[in-house]
């Protein structure tokens, strides 16, 4: 499918004052003819059949169009050729849906574009960031992913880059916070996309946390620290002590003192075996653990690696107990993955996937900051899901987003196949995100039917 569009053009006629038009043309045929709207800068399609239509169509600019989609130049048709009716109707409604769609994002985001207007210099004509849609009829009332890029802007001096978005701590709960604080800066666009395979998952750091008994013994000590300090003294254990004795007689090995692995055997019965034998009265039978200990440092100084649990595996057939534990080490970040199939079905929709591959490229790319020597932070994305103006609450939501990688398969199908433009037939565009702060109690809380 050849298809051309006429550069804008100024006509005055058929009852209105002049204007800006554009006429594109597909396979010879004029397919659409569209006038700018001098109020938000988008331009509105003309509806066929109209005199104002008929007018435009038969100007020169129309006439050169349609000769360039033929010929390759102009000046080589002298009489229009429109498509049938039924067909210009389907074009004018697409049109039509794509304007009121465009005006649509625009009044949502105002609050950004009054932001990117103001940075904009003095009787500069202000650039609103574009908006990419794939498919390129894609219906906004429907439910689909919107993406919205923004320069990258740490929170104030003071803020807490990792507190919850919408709420801060106040007192002893939580209120409505008007500064969000948000790492957002200069908006730079959106994109809307159709609902991708959604799936989340949240959850909180835990490890594996090892403890043999010596270890054991020092926290009994803090332990006994702590109970002291509190008035809660451990009463003594008789049989306790019998074992901790027996121990401490075990570790005290004949030899010079210039023997760095006497040292530390001494300094290991001297930190563990205290006078505050009450707070390690629970520390009964530890005595062949203690002579592995003592027998693993001795063994470095004699050029041999031989673990505790080794001496007891061999001689006694035991190891140390590891007191495993599984205990909270923190919260986690989430990674969100999507894959969208994108085949173009015309030469517009083509063009429209290739700036929305390269809207995430330089989003997702560093720059330089002050010269060669610093980088600045990439751009960030917020993501929702969305129908019409109304935010899902039957799925997750997004904080703030890092988008990490972007691939793009230009041959999902494992050959090359394009269309006479070379565009692929069909690609695989792949968005790796992580979102920049992690999620709280508050968060699920405050974030819809299921949270985040």
């Amino acid at each position: 499918m050849s298809e051309t569009k006429s550069k804008p053009f100024e006509f005055e006629g058929a009852g209105h004052s002049a204007s800006t038009y554009s006429v594109t043309v597909t396979n010879g045929e004029i397919s659409a003819i569209e006038r700018l709207n001098d109020t938000n800068n988008l331009y509105l399609p003309v509806r066929p059949g109209t005199d104002l239509f008929t007018a435009v169509s038969k100007t020169d600019e129309a006439l050169d169009t349609i000769s360039i989609n033929t010929t390759g130049q102009t000046g080589n048709v002298t009489k229009t050729v429109l498509q049938d009716r039924e067909q210009l109707d389907q074009n004018y409604a697409k049109l039509e849906k794509k304007y009121d769609n465009r005006v649509a994002e625009l009044n949502e985001t105002t609050e950004n574009i009054d932001t990117v207007v103001s940075q904009q210099p003095e009787n500069a004509s202000p650039k609103i960031p574009d908006t990419f849609r794939y498919p390129f009829d894609i219906d906004d009332n429907q439910d689909h992913l919107k993406i919205q890029q923004f320069e990258y802007e740490r929170p104030p001096s003071g803020v807490q880059a990792s507190r919850p978005a919408q709420f801060r701590p106040y007192k002893d709960g939580y209120q409505a916070d008007d500064v969000k604080g948000k790492p957002y800066g200069k908006y730079g666009g959106t994109v809307l996309l159709p609902m991708p395979k959604v799936s989340d998952s949240n959850g909180a750091e835990w490890g594996k946390s090892d403890l043999n008994v010596f270890g054991l013994g020092f926290t009994s000590i803090a332990g006994g620290v702590i109970n002291t300090l509190t008035g809660n003294i451990n009463k003594d254990n008789e049989a306790g002590f019998a074992s901790v004795d027996k121990l401490k007689q075990e570790l005290d090995i004949s030899a010079s003192e210039e023997n760095q692995g006497v040292l530390q055997g001494n300094n290991l019965r001297q930190n563990i075996f205290s006078d505050n034998r009450a707070a390690i009265s629970n520390l009964s039978g530890v005595g062949q653990a203690g002579l592995a200990i003592g027998a693993q440092e001795l063994s470095k100084f004699a050029g041999v690696n031989l673990s505790a649990d080794e001496v007891l595996a061999r001689s006694t057939g035991k190891i140390l107990n590891p007191n495993a534990e599984l205990l909270f080490q923190g919260p986690v970040l989430r990674d969100f993955g999507f894959k969208f199939l994108m085949i173009a079905r015309s030469e517009d929709e083509a063009e429209e996937i290739r700036k929305i591959i390269k809207f995430f490229k330089v989003g997702a790319a560093p720059v330089f900051s002050d010269g060669p020597a610093l980088l600045g932070t990439p751009n960030v994305f917020q993501l929702e899901y969305k129908a019409g103006k109304r935010r899902l609450n039957t799925v997750n939501r997004f904080n703030e987003m890092a988008l990490r990688t972007i691939t793009v398969d230009y041959a999902p199908d494992g050959f090359w196949s394009a269309y006479q433009d070379s565009h692929p037939v069909a690609l695989v565009m792949s968005l790796q995100f992580s979102e920049l702060r992690p999620l709280y109690r508050v968060d699920h809380e405050f974030g819809g039917e299921v949270g985040y």
